[in-house]
Parts: structure tokens; C-alpha cells; sequence
């Protein structure tokens, strides 16, 4: 099995992991049911024997105030896998009610070495488009840092169609932005790709939610395989890596293979300024 990177993984502080557990046990979700445990070590470990060679982490946050502590606190969790089986590319993430959104979104990359930040719309409660993120999509596009969204606000991970709508808003805006769509918009990945075929800028990850898979037709995953990543949502899926990686197999993508499965998320990271 080819070397592998692996763009949607949660390596969070124990007692904020600890607390995400909480929540869907509360939401009736049976974190039993999940195919990883909270602890780190074991997470990488089981990533790097499905073939992972590296692994985004990607923080959220659900007020404002917090990210830049959650932000120091994945710099130091990504730093102390240094020397395990798989890379671990620290990302980081922002509140749009924050202080100075951008000045977060600075000192993680400038200072703590992000290479990708996260918005979660539904934990964060608010919307990619709200214009208190302005300046942060402005210096994005600058540097060229990819940003996953997950656009949906639903306890399941969900996204409705007119969830993405802000999506296409910020594509149009900040066409230099490297927009990756979380989930490819689960379950409303039919408008996630006619968005991605308007705007050139625009990339999906192909993470399961939770204990589904993405639904993406063959013909258009071939079509825009260029910008369709792999993605596990370890440690709080149903999927192990591996299983993940067999839904890639029924895409029958041929060539384009190697582009989704890690080299456009290794690509996205390598080519930040910051």
C-alpha cells in the first residue's frame, strides 16, 4: 500500500476529547461504536499500520476567546508525535467573534507552524461568510493556507444544500482561497460538486460522517480527483482507516488514485507562505 496522507484527524486535548464523547453519547451516537480510542498514541498507530504516512489535526472551537489556547495545545500535541509512526501537521482554527480573528489565525501559522486551519460552522455556531472572517480570507488567500469548512450545523455532521450556499459566497469573493469542503457536504455532496465545478479553488475531503461514507458518484470523482482528498474523522468515526480507503477503491479512479489519496492534502500544506 502506497504512503498515504491522511486530511481529517482530531487530535484534540484529553479533556476537550474527552468532552466530544460526552456529547454524542448525550445526542444518543454510542462513542462504543467508534473504531478508535482517545488515546493518541494508539490513534497514530493504527493510522500508520492502514498506510497513513501523515495526518492533518484539525482543532474547532465553539467560543470565542479559545483558539489560541486550542491552537498551542495541537502545536504541542503534533510536536510530541514527532517521533511516532505518522506525521502529524498541526492545523488550527478560529472565532469569528474573536478579538483579532486574523491575528489568531497568524500567530498559529507564523509562530506555531500550522499548516491548515479549520472552521466548524455548527460548533462555532456561525457561517464561513460571516463578515468578521473578512480579514482572515483575505490573509489566507494571501498565503495560500487550505481551509476545511464543515458548513453543517446538525448534531448527525450533516449538511443541508443550502448550508454550503456561503461556500460558493466565499469562493466567488476570495477566488485564491483553497477552500476544502469537509465531508464533500455530506449528504448534500451533489451541490458540493456543481460548486467545485464553478470555482477552480474549491476541494472536498471524502471523510466519512460519523458511521456513513460519502456518497460521490464515480464519474465525478474522476472528473475533479484533483481536488478530492482522503480523509478519516478518527478517533470519533464508525470507519477505520482502512475501510475508508476501500471506498476510494469503489471510485475506480485508475491514476488519479495517488492525488486523492494523499498527494493533493500533501500539496495543499507544502505550498503555505507562512
Amino acid at each position: 500500500m502506497p504512503a498515504l496522507v491522511d486530511s481529517h484527524v482530531h487530535l484534540l486535548p484529553e479533556r476537550l476529547g474527552s468532552a466530544i464523547r460526552a456529547f454524542f453519547a448525550d445526542h444518543g451516537i454510542d462513542p462504543a461504536r467508534f473504531a478508535y480510542p482517545l488515546d493518541h498514541d494508539e490513534i497514530c498507530a493504527r493510522l500508520a499500520a492502514d498506510g497513513i504516512a501523515a495526518a492533518w489535526t484539525l482543532p474547532y472551537v465553539r467560543r470565542p476567546g479559545a483558539a489560541d489556547a486550542l491552537n498551542a495545545s495541537t502545536a504541542a500535541i503534533a510536536a510530541s508525535q514527532s517521533a511516532g509512526p505518522v506525521e502529524v501537521i498541526a492545523g488550527a482554527t478560529v472565532h469569528p467573534g474573536d478579538a483579532d480573528p486574523v491575528g489568531v489565525v497568524r500567530r498559529a501559522v507564523e509562530d506555531l507552524g500550522a499548516r491548515v486551519l479549520k472552521l466548524h460552522c455548527s460548533v462555532g455556531d456561525h457561517s464561513p461568510d460571516d463578515p468578521r472572517l473578512d480579514a482572515v480570507w483575505d490573509w489566507v488567500s494571501e498565503v495560500r493556507l487550505p481551509v476545511v469548512v464543515h458548513a453543517g450545523h446538525g448534531v448527525s455532521g450533516h449538511t443541508g444544500a443550502a448550508e454550503l450556499e456561503p461556500i460558493g459566497v466565499v469562493a466567488a469573493r476570495w477566488p485564491e482561497a483553497r477552500v476544502v469542503v469537509a465531508h464533500c457536504g455530506h449528504a448534500a455532496a451533489a451541490r458540493t460538486l456543481e460548486l467545485m465545478t464553478l470555482h477552480p479553488s474549491l476541494h472536498a475531503d471524502l471523510t466519512p460522517v460519523v458511521f456513513e461514507l460519502v456518497d460521490v458518484p464515480a464519474p465525478a470523482a474522476r472528473a475533479l480527483a484533483d481536488r478530492l482528498l482522503f480523509g478519516s474523522d478518527a478517533p470519533n468515526t464508525g470507519f477505520s482507516a482502512a475501510e475508508a480507503l476501500a471506498g476510494l477503491d469503489r471510485l475506480e479512479l485508475g491514476d488519479a488514485r495517488a492525488a486523492v489519496a494523499g498527494g493533493t492534502a500533501r500539496r495543499l500544506v507544502e505550498e503555505v507562505a507562512g
